[in-house]
């Protein structure tokens, strides 16, 4: 199996995280990756054999060719079949709703196929990139796709919006969405509105997803004992209320992934 990322060129800087791509054979057999909760909005292209997700219902379904992934509340696992080979985009908070004109909260919790959005814009990205010999060519005609969509939203919307996602991550998700509508000006309401319309998410979820991030970054370095001090440094009221996020987020409890035995694959883009 082959995974990198890659970043942008600099008229899409602004906008994309990176780009990823990743690559299997038959010789590899079923990889399989744990995905859970980013904050981020992606877009995804298979141009070999599609991936299969498994939800934690167990309902597994085929991948559609090319899909657009709103932020999620839950995991799922992802496997390859096969000779696969997607390549996908990863926005920051609130740069998808540069390139997509509709309220983004209506993808939370989904992944539908990219042609119920983009209407006829497409299948002639998905026979480019599956015909497409190099990286460098993929790369050229993923640039080239949203170059065509680029249509830049308001500025002071962008200037919010990128304040309060900054204040979020400076404050490791330990603030509530009041006081973060406080430090930008703002009402609750109005903040709940150009959240849900940019970023895809109530400021109160999206604080949530920051704060296990940060959770979840550290949890391996402690020890059993210390798990109950963890949560509180992270902001958690009590015990309780940490496992719950974590079992919610990841599938697992916070003792199983701080075990020795534990080897699943968590993966943040896929």
């Amino acid at each position: 199996m082959q995974f990198q990322t890659i970043s942008p060129s600099a008229p899409l800087a602004p906008f994309v995280k990176h780009y990823w791509v990743l690559e299997a054979c038959n010789k590899d057999g079923i990889i399989k990756e744990r995905v859970i909760p980013t904050g981020n909005i992606e877009i995804m292209f298979h141009y070999r054999k599609p991936f299969s997700s498994i939800l934690p219902t167990g309902e597994s379904r085929t991948q559609d060719r090319s899909m657009i992934s709103g932020i999620n509340h839950s995991w799922f696992d992802v496997n390859t079949n096969g000779e696969s080979g997607a390549i996908a985009i990863t926005f920051y908070p609130g740069a998808a709703a540069n390139f997509f004109d509709l309220p983004l909260i209506e993808l939370e919790g989904k992944s539908i196929h990219l042609e119920d959005i983009a209407k006829g814009k497409t299948h002639s990205t998905e026979e480019q990139l599956a015909e497409a010999a190099t990286l460098q060519e993929r790369i050229r005609i993923i640039e080239n796709f949203l170059l065509k969509r680029l249509c830049p939203t308001p500025a002071q919307d962008m200037k919010l919006i990128r304040q309060g996602v900054g204040i979020v991550k400076n404050f490791k998700g330990q603030i509530k969405a009041t006081e973060l509508a406080q430090k930008l000006c703002t009402t609750p309401k109005t903040l709940e509105r150009k959240f849900a319309l940019y970023v895809g998410n109530t400021p109160k979820q999206f604080i949530k997803i920051i704060r296990f991030h940060e959770a979840i970054t550290t949890i391996k370095s402690i020890k059993p004992g210390q798990l109950t001090q963890h949560a509180l440094e992270n902001g958690y009221f009590d015990q309780a209320h940490f496992i719950r996020d974590f079992k919610a987020y990841s599938g697992y409890t916070p003792k199983e992934m701080i075990s020795d035995n534990f080897c699943t694959s968590l993966n943040q883009d896929i």
